[in-house]
């Protein structure tokens, strides 16, 4: 597995002529914001694209099935918390029951724009009997809006966030990497986030190699 000293190695090679200080400032503090700003970026990226190739690319951060715990009831509507470590939503289906019977349904995002519209309209409003719900994503919460049906128990797909690099001494720029919180990609992946991270650096400093590290990312 490749250690965190290891990934900033890279960095400097490719953010410093040669490998060498060229006034660059990299402390293992700026060096940790600027990776965790990066990957966070890359994972961004490819589920915009949302294609088959994108998200295989991720794939190791995406969390299937997870029962997320029930908050608590309003009006016409459960809430769950979303797990502390959740990044984008993949899939929703929950268990839902009316009087004797209990199926789990399908649940289909709506924007809360259009909230009114959908719960009057009989083709999309909730509907134990179609076997769907509308739910919605806000305030750490996924409410699943219901009618005359309850709803026990949530299963979310999702991906959830890359670990984030930190430093063992927080105070301390130059402090010790805590690798209890290692690199989760590969070398491609590394190759790119990498490349990212320059030029982020790039950008801020208004270094022209900006240019080429956009054209590198998106080959």
């Amino acid at each position: 597995m490749i250690t965190i000293q290891q990934v900033r190695d890279r960095y400097l090679i490719k953010a410093e002529a040669n490998g060498t200080n060229d006034n660059i400032a990299t402390d293992n503090l700026r060096f940790c914001l600027l990776y965790n700003e990066a990957q966070n970026k890359y994972v961004t990226l490819h589920l915009q694209q949302r294609g088959i190739d994108d998200v295989r690319y991720i794939q190791n951060f995406l969390v299937l099935d997870e029962k997320i715990p029930y908050s608590s009831k309003t009006h016409d509507k459960y809430d769950f918390t979303l797990p502390e470590n959740y990044f984008d939503l993949a899939d929703v289906r929950a268990k839902a029951t009316k009087n004797t019977c209990s199926d789990f349904i399908s649940c289909f995002e709506i924007r809360t724009e259009n909230l009114n519209e959908i719960l009057q309209d009989e083709f999309n409003k909730p509907s134990f009997e179609w076997r769907e719900a509308p739910y919605t994503v806000n305030s750490n919460k996924l409410s699943i809006y219901t009618d005359n049906f309850k709803v026990s128990e949530i299963l979310l797909n999702y991906y959830r966030y890359p670990n984030q690099i930190r430093l063992i001494d927080s105070e301390d720029p130059e402090s010790k990497f805590d690798e209890t919180f290692p690199i989760e990609w590969d070398d491609k992946a590394l190759d790119d986030i990498i490349s990212l991270m320059v030029m982020n650096f790039d950008m801020n400093e208004g270094n022209p190699r900006y240019q080429i590290q956009q054209q590198r990312i998106q080959k």
